[in-house]
């Protein structure tokens, strides 16, 4: 018979037989499941939570300078109006990403790009440092999409821009539009930090950032809504110095 080898024995304890060390727990596969889609929720709950702290911001700026223009009527109007609006978009918003979370085949229809374009950057709070620049080529292009959530790309994309410049006097970020016979093409980019390289490949992944306040779910959504619209999301770096963000989608 061959030898068996025993467990070692610690001072004041009894010894551990071989087979309890190598023991194993599979976890049952109903509970597997059960732990994926919990995950999955826990997953669509923040992306909601994530786009809706986007829209609260904005608001709050809103009704900060509603505050400050409360003795000038039309300012105070335009003001309560762009925080009210942006409550109501707030509502579209946390709808479609749940629709996005069900599978759910979104609704497409052809909008102007700088239509989608002028939307997000009215999404987002631009500090009077940074400049934000668009080319569009051909300016009259028209692009088969989703406009809400193709705007939330955008926004997502400008406020990371944004955030990168916080210990910067200055930044700028660049947006530029082209498209082929096939494809509209998009790249967001700035002249900020830049994205580490050991972080580049994983960067659309849920909950990577590279922010300390980060959630690392908006350029997980951006993804999302990229290949809901049979189209697709990259990142790698700007020749402005920082960070670039292209995107396609099918024309």
């Amino acid at each position: 018979m061959g030898s068996r080898a025993l467990a070692p024995r610690l001072p004041g304890r009894r010894p551990v037989p071989p087979c309890r060390l190598m023991t194993r727990h599979r976890i049952p596969p109903e509970l597997a499941e059960r732990a994926s889609q919990l995950a999955s929720a826990g997953a669509v709950g923040a992306s909601v939570a994530h786009e809706l702290r986007n829209s609260l911001a904005v608001a709050e700026s809103s009704l900060f300078l509603a505050r400050r223009d409360i003795d000038e009527k039309a300012r105070l109007v335009a003001h309560l109006e762009k925080a009210s609006g942006e409550i109501r978009r707030a509502q579209e918003v946390i709808g479609a990403v749940l629709g996005l979370a069900r599978g759910d085949a979104i609704a497409l229809e052809p909008l102007p790009i700088l239509t989608v374009l002028d939307a997000a950057r009215a999404s987002v709070v631009l500090p009077t440092n940074v400049t934000l620049q668009t080319t569009v080529e051909p300016r009259d292009l028209v692009v088969r999409c989703n406009g809400l959530l193709l705007e939330r790309v955008l926004s997502n994309l400008y406020a990371n821009a944004i955030e990168a410049f916080a210990t910067r006097s200055r930044g700028a970020i660049v947006t530029r539009v082209t498209a082929d016979t096939e494809r509209v093409h998009i790249v967001v980019e700035d002249d900020g930090p830049g994205i580490p390289n050991d972080v580049l490949d994983s960067i659309f992944d849920p909950l990577v950032t590279t922010k300390s306040s980060g959630t690392g779910l908006g350029l997980a959504l951006c993804r999302a809504i990229a290949k809901a619209h049979a189209g697709d999301i990259e990142a790698g770096p700007s020749k402005l110095g920082g960070a670039a963000f292209s995107f396609w989608l099918p024309r």
